[in-house]
């Protein structure tokens, strides 16, 4: 436990919690003990005077009581001054003290201060010593006596007002710490249930990397916390992938560099040697210069993949006509198609100008990339056919050839860079594997679509969309 009281946001709760719990207690210490004992002083003299009343009203008022015959309610007023909790005192308006419940003892307030005696409440007092403890006393005129002027005074003592309080403070503090008690199982809670999953996650997710395999992030809940696992083991995946594919990228590039340089320096040796007859030469300087293209359009390549891994392939987006661009880049591979009597046929859809909005250079590259491999992996003397229809605000533009096919496994890897078929190796070893993958970063920046459906030894068809101009 004490690793995750470490974390900032364990140690954020901790403060949290303490900062309540000091401040609630302060509250309830103070203004709320205070309240409590306002209320409590409060209701014993509402109490008080409720039992005067009831008093003057049912016994004293009602009989018509002298100084000596009203000695004889003291039982009375004895069991009524225990349930009140109370010294009751009946004094006459000569200020003697006619009766207490507490004493027999008789007195005259006037050797005393009467004052009280013009007061409804007086509060904290002896009476001028007449009671024994610091008291809160209600004062009631016996006024509809005919027989007997005088007060009933009734007295509670303040120890006994205090004790009330204290109780009723002690409950509330008792209700403090059990509501403080369930926050801070709460608190645990929470800590338990989001300090660990992330400290997990930070721990799992700081010991990603590339040189090694990235185990997994074990986290089993159906919750957000479960879902960034899910998210971070993708990466982890990712990264442990990248070592197979950095190796992957060197043998593939070596490869394709080396097989055009070995032919360059073996014919250009030739020719230098005097091996090739210079009536011979010219064929061998158009293989030359035919290697020299494909490294040019391979380092092109790897330039444009190189942009696309930043995400941040720049479009000149334009409106221009589908049908024209799929023409212009049909008619520009006429001279490869036609060393393997290939032609090409349309299926364009109305109207004969059809607008698109996209960057036009980078769709051209697209439709090349994918005429040409259609060219590559299609038999003699077949057909390409290149199709576009039209669906609500999309154009979709189809490339179909009747080739050798993809396999059915390979589907979802030729959008990898640098890969390849095994039919596709034992067609063609000349292509470097990154044309459909930038196919495919073109047509997502440009948030499209690409799609494949293939058999193999039946052919492919590649259909990608646009959105309308």
């Amino acid at each position: 436990m004490k690793k995750y009281l470490k974390t900032t946001l364990g140690r954020k709760l901790l403060a949290f919690y303490l900062v309540l719990f000091a401040i609630t207690f302060y509250l309830i210490t103070t203004v709320g003990r205070d309240y409590i004992s306002e209320r409590v002083e409060s209701e014993s003299i509402s109490n008080l005077r409720s039992v005067g009343i009831t008093l003057l009203g049912s016994h004293i008022n009602e009989q018509r009581y002298t100084k000596t015959t009203i000695l004889s309610l003291r039982d009375q007023l004895k069991m009524a001054s225990e349930a009140a909790e109370a010294e009751i005192l009946i004094v006459c308006s000569d200020g003697d003290v006619i009766l207490n419940t507490d004493t027999e003892k008789t007195y005259n307030i006037y050797q005393g201060s009467s004052s009280f005696l013009h007061e409804d409440v007086i509060k904290d007092t002896t009476l001028s010593g007449l009671l024994s403890e610091n008291s809160t006393c209600v004062i009631l005129p016996m006024e509809q006596s005919a027989y007997l002027n005088g007060y009933l005074v009734l007295a509670q003592p303040n120890q006994f007002i205090n004790n009330r309080a204290i109780y009723y403070t002690n409950i509330l503090t008792t209700f403090f710490y059990l509501i403080m008690a369930i926050v801070g199982f709460v608190f645990l809670l929470i800590y338990v249930f989001n300090v660990r999953p992330l400290h997990k996650l930070r721990k799992g997710a700081s010991q990603f990397s590339i040189n090694h395999e990235n185990p997994p992030i074990l986290i089993k809940s159906q919750d957000e916390y479960g879902e960034l696992a899910k998210t971070l083991n993708v990466i982890g995946a990712e990264l442990s992938k990248f070592d197979e594919y950095q190796r992957k990228f060197i043998s593939n590039i070596s490869h394709d560099f080396r097989s055009p340089l070995t032919s360059i320096q073996g014919y250009v040796q030739a020719m230098k040697d005097g091996v090739i007859p210079a009536d011979n030469q010219e064929k061998y300087l158009d293989i030359i210069l035919y290697e020299t293209e494909r490294l040019t359009k391979l380092t092109s390549n790897l330039i444009d993949m190189n942009n696309y891994d930043r995400d941040n392939i720049m479009l000149e987006q334009e409106s221009f006509d589908i049908h024209k661009a799929v023409k212009m880049t049909c008619e520009s591979l006429e001279g490869t198609a036609s060393n393997k009597q290939i032609t090409f046929t349309y299926n364009l859809c109305e109207p004969e100008e059809l607008l698109v909005y996209a960057d036009k250079q980078k769709i051209l590259q697209v439709l090349r990339n994918l005429c040409d491999n259609a060219i590559k992996f299609s038999h003699e003397e077949s057909e390409i056919c290149l199709h576009t229809f039209t669906k609500g605000e999309k154009v979709f533009i189809s490339i179909k050839d009747s080739g050798i096919g993809i396999p059915r496994e390979d589907l979802n890897l030729i959008w990898d860079r640098f890969y390849k078929t095994d039919l596709s190796r034992g067609k063609d070893k000349l292509g470097s594997g990154l044309g459909l993958a930038i196919c495919r970063e073109i047509i997502n920046a440009h948030k499209q679509t690409i799609d494949v459906v293939s058999t193999v030894g039946v052919g492919s068809e590649f259909v990608f969309t646009l959105p309308k101009a």
